[in-house]
Formats: structure tokens, sequence, C-alpha cells
């Protein structure tokens, strides 16, 4: 993925999570966490592209460790 491809989508994605999830139809569970299929699903469907492969590189590759993996 290229570096403006992927600043771009870790902005939106922190848009989303931290913001308005409903931007992309999804619900944040009452600890503040994602379905990670259905934000993948939403991000699709709004017209944009992720697959699991670019999310997992965005949380991996973070330099403010925005986001994580929970059980």
């Amino acid at each position: 993925m290229s570096e403006e491809k992927h600043q771009g989508m870790s902005r939106f994605l922190s848009l989303i999570l931290r913001h308005k999830p409903e931007t992309i139809g999804i619900r944040l569970d009452e600890h503040g966490w994602a379905d990670v299929d259905e934000l993948i699903n939403g991000i699709n469907a709004s017209g944009k592209h992720i697959d699991r492969g670019m999310l997992d590189e965005i949380v991996s590759t973070d330099n403010k460790q925005r986001y994580s993996y929970s059980e």
C-alpha cells in the first residue's frame, strides 16, 4: 500500500472509530470496540477499499498506536 493511501485510510479509520461509526453503518460496543468484519464491510460499502491485510498493516505500523485488536 502506498504511503499516501496508508495515511488516508488511517485517518478515515480514526474518524470512524473515534467519532462517527454511524458513517459506515456500524456500532461500537460498550467498551468502544468494533467488530473487525463489520468494520471492513462498512468501509468497503462506503466506497473506500480495505481488506484484512491492509487493516493489519495499519494496526501494526501506526506511530501513535491508536489501533489494536481485542479478543
